[in-house]
């Protein structure tokens, strides 16, 4: 299969490799041209009704397809009907992993109604930050973030609803409960509204540090979801089967679990989430208890099955497949973990969140280790000399540039949607890389300032821009530093004049505002100054040097 599939590539890119560029013909014209939520809905009405489509291991609660698509167009109708939600209208969704998620999310598709996907994790300054650029007119959340979307009230005018997900009240008449949605409408025929412009037309909104700056809000359209349906049910990229078991882990705010587990329901496999908090035993368990076929996961949970002792006491052979996503596995890592799952290879994903598809995936069992996979369909890459703009060719380091279905813009922000196309649209991906005599593709280094924290995004200019609130702070710069969890967040301080402050004061005031993974892990460097290039903008690439320094 791998060899036919190169072979494949090598002769669709033949014509374009006088130009340098190399290009995958789509397959999307085996999906219909409409909105994802027909597709959607069209397609698991086809499933087994009794066949389990999601499981959670927290709750030990089951959700059919049955269950799926009744709930799903009953959430639909109610959203119409009791909160009033029209195809101009957004709606947030700022909750834990669950069957509710899928519910929410599917009735959002089948209105055309686009949904914003907030960690449940947020601190109310974030929260704020991400609700200001949707203005969503629902925002639907688990219990015991009722309170804080309801601090935020008098400043989100445009939030007419809230809905959380417990079945009891919150003693809030503002407030509606999930199981509220879910009442049953028995004269009331339900088809999804239809979407004539699929590329135009914004299906879900997904959050993203972008190569600089603050973060930013992505705004995905309906074709991009069928781009991912079409790579999900392409034999030649993903040879799965109706009965494959997957184990998922990873919150779907982040674009990879998203766009897998969406793709997962349309094929009719099952998924088995589990609890991120419940510890590595848990995690192990569930693999062998509930057979497990396949894990699209991120590098660090890859370390943790190769080296932790637990997986030898238990049974994975039901494991056939593990893909691996979020930023590079290490040669050595995947080395081990194929010795002890027993499988050929695992399969290496790459993609952004502004493209919101898998832009490069390894082949079935292809074993070339440190390369992230080759161009799936659909896309056309290039690789760029950082320096002159000259377009280069294999073997040629550079930085990567894609065109693919990709984001409509970024939320309210014309400008940096601008600065992150070519003339030519083709997405500048802000990471370093090239691709050999075979087509296969590797990143080596990235230009861009985002720090990767358990391959979620840092934005150091978020950071930067709460540590100046500090009364002690006269200047500050935001790096990564390499860890065994990706990267951890470093700041280097300049303190004012007469004024004293401590390393642990900073951290905690850090940790006032923003998520875990956002926290200054790495620590505080008291500084006399901060190098800057002849613009003023941060020389990071200095400060990377003495954190390296630090090492040795």
């Amino acid at each position: 299969m791998s060899t036919i599939f190169r072979q494949t590539l090598r002769r669709l890119s033949s014509q374009n490799q006088h130009s340098k560029i190399i290009t995958v013909p789509a397959k999307t014209f085996e999906i219909p041209a409409e909105s994802a939520g027909k597709l959607f809905l069209d397609k698991i009405k086809t499933h087994n009704r009794d066949a389990v489509a999601l499981h959670e291991i927290k709750t030990g609660i089951s959700c059919t397809y049955g269950d799926l698509v009744t709930k799903s167009t009953n959430f639909a109708i109610n959203l119409q009907r009791t909160l009033g939600v029209v195809q101009n209208d957004h709606v947030a969704i700022f909750a834990e992993n669950s069957h509710k998620f899928w519910i929410a999310t599917l009735a959002c598709l089948y209105l055309a109604v686009p949904f914003h996907l907030l960690n449940p994790e947020f601190t109310i300054y974030e929260l704020k930050r991400y609700l200001m650029m949707s203005d969503p007119k629902v925002v639907i959340c688990q219990k015991q973030a009722v309170s804080n979307v309801q601090s935020l009230r008098n400043e989100c005018t445009f939030i007419k609803s809230i809905v959380h997900y417990s079945d009891d009240g919150v003693g809030d008449k503002d407030v509606v409960s999930f199981k509220d949605l879910l009442k049953e409408n028995p004269n009331v025929s339900f088809e999804p509204e239809k979407v004539t412009d699929i590329n135009d037309r914004v299906a879900y909104m997904i959050n993203s540090s972008g190569t600089s700056g603050l973060p930013k809000g992505v705004m995905i359209p309906h074709a991009t979801l069928r781009t991912n349906i079409s790579h999900y049910m392409d034999p030649n990229l993903c040879p799965y089967h109706s009965d494959n078991v997957l184990l998922h882990v990873l919150r779907f705010q982040h674009i990879l679990a998203f766009t897998i587990n969406f793709s997962a329901i349309y094929g009719g496999n099952k998924i088995v989430m589990a609890d991120p908090s419940s510890g590595p035993q848990k995690f192990i368990e569930t693999i062998e208890k509930h057979k497990i076929s396949q894990m699209f996961i991120v590098p660090i949970i890859v370390d943790y099955l190769a080296t932790h002792p637990l997986v030898d006491q238990y049974d994975m052979s039901s494991v056939k497949e593990i893909s691996s996503g979020g930023s590079l596995l290490p040669s050595a890592i995947h080395n081990k973990i194929l010795k002890k799952f027993r499988i050929k290879a695992v399969r290496q994903v790459y993609g952004t969140t502004e493209l919101g598809i898998a832009v490069f995936i390894s082949p079935p069992g292809s074993v070339v280790t440190e390369s992230c996979g080759k161009a799936t369909p659909g896309t056309s890459v290039k690789i760029i000399d950082i320096n002159t703009g000259e377009l280069l060719g294999s073997n040629q380091r550079g930085e990567i540039y894609v065109k693919a279905t990709s984001m409509k813009g970024y939320i309210k922000d014309p400008e940096n949607t601008r600065a992150a196309f070519d003339a030519d649209g083709f997405y500048r991906t802000g990471d370093v890389g090239y691709y050999d005599e075979d087509l296969n593709f590797y990143i080596v280094d990235r230009l861009t300032d985002i720090i990767k924290y358990e391959s979620r995004q840092v934005p150091p200019a978020e950071l930067e821009d709460i540590l100046l609130k500090h009364p002690a702070i006269k200047d500050v710069a935001v790096v990564g530093k390499p860890d065994r969890k990706g990267e951890v967040a470093v700041a280097f301080v300049i303190k004012k004049k007469g004024v004293e402050v401590g390393e642990k004061e900073i951290v905690e005031f850090v940790k006032n505002f923003v998520s875990e993974e956002k926290w200054l892990h790495g620590g505080v460097r008291f500084v006399e100054n901060i190098p800057r290039n002849q613009i003023g903008k941060i020389s990071r690439k200095d400060l990377r040097k003495l954190l390296k320094e630090e090492l040795k």
